[in-house]
């Protein structure tokens, strides 16, 4: 790992199987996460999010962002990983996002995230910092959205 790279663990009071459906099925992933969400559930399956600033769950953006790649591995209920990359925004890289899941009892999962790739050229919101806080938000909306 480089000192660029964010890792995140959490636990979630919530199945692996939960977990997983909510972090790599389009319908679920909406409801916490991207406001629309294509991701083909495949390694070699096309991804592309879509978070639009004037979303009422999104009050500091200032644009829309539209992350896109293709998934890495999709390893049902353990791992999933795809590239990651903004195209619309100069220099950002194409930077990795890996989810692993590994079950602690039948009802809670700790999730690993690491979103890797950075090269420190990135400019503001673009930044691995501003990652790293976008990501801290959304997985405590993934924690609520996993105890439905």
């Amino acid at each position: 790992m480089s000192d660029l790279d964010i890792k995140k663990i959490i636990e979630i009071d919530a199945s692996p199987e939960v977990v997983f459906k909510a972090i790599s099925d389009p319908m679920e992933l909406t409801n916490w996460f991207p406001d629309a969400a294509i991701l083909e559930p495949k390694t070699g399956g096309k991804f592309k999010f879509s978070f639009f600033k004037d979303s009422d769950r999104r009050k500091k953006m200032d644009q829309d962002f539209f992350p896109e790649g293709k998934v890495l591995e999709f390893i049902p209920n353990k791992k999933l990983a795809y590239t990651w990359q903004h195209r619309n925004i100069p220099d950002f890289p194409e930077t990795v996002v890996t989810w692993e899941l590994e079950q602690l009892s039948k009802n809670k999962t700790r999730l690993t995230l690491t979103h890797s790739g950075f090269t420190g050229k990135e400019g503001d919101q673009k930044s691995a910092k501003e990652h790293n806080q976008g990501w801290s938000y959304f997985l405590g909306e993934l924690v609520s959205y996993c105890k439905k």
